[in-house]
């Protein structure tokens, strides 16, 4: 490994770097096999690595379009965000949708200021499970951070997700019902919403301070009632339950 390669790996640890670079870092056999070969810039592997038949597979797969190096396993320790590396580390190339492009998708998931990475990694996990399109709004983790991109196990590199502000978000939703997530005298049980009658983007907030006000000025309010003694439900759980609801609702309209 070159000592500039070395160095842009160790830089992509930072946020910053990562935007100023547009890459980002994949690592593992489940997640590696995900990655579209059009992105990957280069990677690396151990000789270990490759003792495994389907890990054998994915590296002379991978060959064929893209620089894979053999590195030590020491090596791949200081560069990898894992505390036990699986022998498999790819650069990838970031890649965004427009908001045109979510867009056609009949629900949307919107995240606003969801800052937990494993929170925002496992809803895009559930938005690509549901064929939804997601949208990420100000103050949300990044989605290329190691944490979303792990929790996402790979769901990144297929779902239409843009980022963008909150005022490019409401100009561009004007044809479509915006509905959130949040508990007050005005919210609906989500289950008694009627998904099926025109396209919705459905927002979750974050856990301390929930959707923002800009949002809830033009949203319908929606919540999960609870009957147990817990005060809130985590916001990927809730978003999961909401969005199966919402998909729930859609297909049986196209069934009918």
């Amino acid at each position: 490994m070159s000592n500039s390669q070395l160095k842009l790996v160790r830089k992509l640890s930072q946020k910053k770097f990562r935007n100023e670079s547009k890459l980002f870092v994949t690592e593992g056999l489940r997640l590696c096999e995900e990655v579209p070969p059009a992105q990957i810039e280069f990677g690396f592997f151990t000789r270990e690595f490759l003792s495994d038949s389907r890990a054998a597979a994915l590296v002379a797969r991978l060959k064929k379009v893209a620089t894979l190096e053999e590195i030590s396993p020491a090596t791949l320790e200081k560069i990898s965000d894992t505390q036990t590396p699986q022998g498999i580390l790819l650069i990838v190339r970031q890649k965004f949708s427009a908001l045109e492009q979510v867009a056609e998708k009949k629900i949307i998931a919107v995240l606003d200021g969801v800052q937990d990475p494993g929170n925002v990694g496992t809803i895009l996990r559930t938005a690509a499970a549901f064929d939804c399109g997601v949208v990420m709004l100000d103050g949300s983790a990044e989605i290329f951070n190691p944490k979303v991109v792990r929790a996402s196990m790979g769901a990144i590199f297929y779902l239409p997700i843009a980022v963008t502000t909150r005022e490019e978000f409401l100009r561009a939703m004007t044809s479509r019902k915006i509905l959130a997530a949040a508990v007050d005298n005005s919210a609906e049980i989500y289950s008694r919403h009627d998904f099926s009658q025109s396209p919705v983007a459905i927002v979750f907030g974050s856990e301390a301070a929930g959707v923002s006000e800009e949002i809830l000025a033009v949203a319908k309010k929606i919540f999960i009632p609870m009957s147990g003694h817990a005060e809130s439900l985590n916001v990927a759980i809730s978003a999961a339950i909401i969005l199966s609801e919402a998909v729930r609702q859609v297909g049986m309209r196209d069934e009918g």
